[in-house]
């Protein structure tokens, strides 16, 4: 478990970092990192999320309840991030980073690649299933909080934001995984291997991207919401999971998965929000920063014990 653990992170972690190194010598541009993504949302990702859909049981209710359970345990975040934000006297511009960091959780790149290197690729796809709340609610409540709390452009419409195609092409990969998994038609042995392969493949050239724009300051000055933050997502939040988890009779893989994915930090979409409406990018980074770096220590604690709760 340690091995595949420390692989887990480690390919996080030196991907991220390998971005970050690459922008800084010059080489990964945000003109090629724009160009990177989209390839990986119209290449890869979409191939991996219908071969990892197809081998699911889509034909039980349990997989059904993990949307649900995930938007959820994002919205019970929101109660006490808004009333630190208040006790604390933020400003407009850091409360809306503060609530924004506190829905989006690192569901992706950190949790289901975790799960995939802990628990295989039905895992992989659990995770998936999970955060289909994710997007969408990324596009409309963080949009909302964002023109609320910051000071977007007047040319910057939400409805815009809607136009670009990207997200649908991995929406297709699921559903044409869906169709095939509820049709009976068993995937072929070689296509296993090729996932396997493609998961972490797609998780890196991601992760790259990503790590490209990234600032990596000091959270020394906020280190109280940071404090805070931590608490939310590393405490309140797992045990909200874990009460949501038995409330719903959540059993086995689909358990692990909700309480893995509750255990995760910041997620890196925050950082975006700043950029497209002014909301404050010092506080959103020092909050992804403190929180990813926590959540080493803390994920190596957790998963012995994911069994048993």
């Amino acid at each position: 478990m340690g091995v595949r653990l420390a692989a887990s992170l480690g390919l996080f972690l030196g991907s991220m970092a390998l971005g970050w190194w690459l922008h800084r010598r010059g080489v990964m541009t945000p003109t090629r990192a724009a160009h990177l993504v989209r390839f990986i949302v119209k290449g890869p990702s979409p191939v991996v999320l219908c071969l990892s859909f197809w081998r699911m049981n889509l034909r039980s209710v349990e997989p059904w309840l993990l949307p649900l359970t995930g938007l959820l345990v994002a919205a019970s975040t929101l109660l006490p991030a808004y009333w630190y934000a208040r006790r604390a006297k933020l400003s407009r511009s850091q409360t809306g980073s503060f609530l924004t960091s506190a829905f989006f959780s690192n569901l992706g790149y950190l949790g289901a690649f975790t799960a995939f290197a802990m628990f295989g690729e039905e895992a992989y796809a659990l995770c998936v299933l999970y955060f289909t709340f994710f997007t969408p609610s990324f596009y409309t409540w963080g949009f909302w909080v964002g023109m609320r709390y910051g000071h977007a452009p007047d040319s910057l419409k939400q409805a815009e934001m809607f136009k670009d195609d990207l997200r649908f092409y991995p929406f297709m990969g699921m559903v044409i995984g869906a169709v095939l998994s509820l049709s009976g038609l068993p995937r072929p042995p070689l296509l296993e291997q090729l996932n396997h392969a493609l998961i972490p493949f797609d998780t890196a050239l991601y992760l790259v991207a990503v790590g490209s724009q990234i600032s990596v300051t000091s959270p020394r000055p906020w280190l109280r919401e940071c404090l805070a933050m931590s608490a939310i997502k590393f405490i309140y939040t797992p045990l909200v999971a874990w009460a949501l988890a038995s409330a719903l009779g959540l059993k086995g893989l689909a358990r692990l998965v909700v309480l893995l994915e509750a255990s995760t930090p910041v997620g890196v979409s925050p950082l975006v929000l700043p950029l497209l409406f002014g909301l404050d990018r010092r506080l959103t980074n020092a909050l992804w920063l403190f929180t990813t770096a926590l959540a080493i220590p803390w994920l190596l604690l957790v998963l012995p014990l994911l069994a048993r709760l």
